[in-house]
């Protein structure tokens, strides 16, 4: 769920950048939506990246354990 949160905000802050960058259009600039966006946007999306890798190797860890020990049962069988 985190990193479904994450992924959002970083869905959500890119958007609030171009929205900044909108405002050039409009003429009235503004430089500030613009860096907070790109800055929380990516910071969002690393720590998803992140969170999500790290929930990867558990699973492989967990899946590496399952076969150790039904190769374990395997040989006792012989």
């Amino acid at each position: 769920m985190i990193v479904l949160f994450l992924s959002f905000s970083t869905i959500i802050a890119y958007g609030y950048a171009l929205g900044g960058l909108g405002s050039y259009a409009m003429g009235v600039p503004k430089p500030l939506p613009i860096a907070a966006g790109l800055i929380g946007g990516t910071f969002c999306a690393y720590l998803a990246l992140k969170i999500w890798r790290l929930y990867l190797a558990e699973i492989e860890a967990e899946n590496r354990r399952m076969e150790e020990a039904r190769e374990g049962d395997h040989e006792e069988d012989l």
